[in-house]
């Protein structure tokens, strides 16, 4: 039996009625004009000024100025954030200004940058014989200068060591003292005007009220921590002497003929 052959009308039904293949979109391609306009739009904002730093904000710094912790750093306005080592700004800082105890620096994408500072305790003034030195509660001087702080006591010394700026003074009874005046309380140290260290012998103590203290070497913080108590058990009239704060407290009254120290 022979088919039927078939018409022109059949055979372009036939072909309309087969399914259209999908033609694949290139991936590849795509993901290549991704990648570039992303790496023109991240070169743009590196070169832009959006990428700058417009303010710099320090914190905790008492001792040191705004300025030098900023000039120390190294950072400056109008350079891109992108070139700031958060690292190596610290670290400069640090080995720049001794009383820092830690630097920490924070960048942002808004341009913004912290520096947050933790300064060492002040303990006192070191008297040296060619100046005034600040002194660390770790026992660090700072750099000389030619007037005393008017807010901490002056450290004098019979037998004064070696002082150098930057370096801890190699003197275990100026490391004592500087580690325990921070320990003392504020309404008492603020009454202190000089600690003096003899060669050998308690440690002397010169109020601002013309009294005197004496306290045991190594023993500072303890004693004057004790001694407004005993200050405020004596009579309000009583002349300027010497409190023994020792193995026993006791007023001794100063010598009429002998001159006073620490006036």
């Amino acid at each position: 039996m022979h088919e039927t052959p078939s018409t022109i009308a059949e055979t372009y039904t036939a072909k309309t009625a087969e399914p259209t293949r999908k033609r694949r979109p290139n991936w590849k391609a795509l993901l290549f004009v991704v990648v570039f306009f992303v790496l023109l739009l991240v070169a743009g904002f590196l070169q832009s000024p959006l990428s700058a730093v417009t303010t710099i904000d320090v914190k905790g710094n008492h001792a040191i100025r705004y300025e030098e912790i900023v000039r120390a750093s190294g950072i400056t306005k109008g350079m891109s954030f992108w070139r700031i080592s958060e690292t190596k700004a610290a670290d400069a800082i640090l080995k720049a200004y001794p009383v820092v105890q830690t630097a920490d620096i924070q960048v942002s994408w808004t341009g913004n940058v912290v520096i947050a500072v933790a300064e060492k305790a002040v303990s006192g003034t070191l008297v040296g014989q060619d100046g005034f030195y600040s002194i660390l509660q770790d026992g660090t001087v700072l750099e000389k200068t030619t007037k005393p702080s008017d807010s901490m006591p002056l450290i004098t010394m019979e037998n004064l060591p070696p002082i150098k700026a930057g370096e801890v003074v190699q003197d275990a009874n100026v490391q004592a003292l500087a580690k325990q005046i921070p320990e003392v309380e504020r309404n008492t140290l603020d009454q202190i005007s000089e600690v003096r260290i003899p060669a050998k012998g308690p440690w002397q103590v010169f109020m601002r009220d013309k009294f005197e203290v004496r306290v045991p070497e190594l023993q500072f913080a303890v004693k004057m921590n004790a001694y407004q108590k005993f200050r405020n058990s004596l009579p309000a009239d009583t002349p300027p002497g010497v409190l023994n704060l020792l193995e026993s407290n006791y007023l001794q009254e100063y010598k009429s003929t002998a001159k006073k120290e620490g006036e």
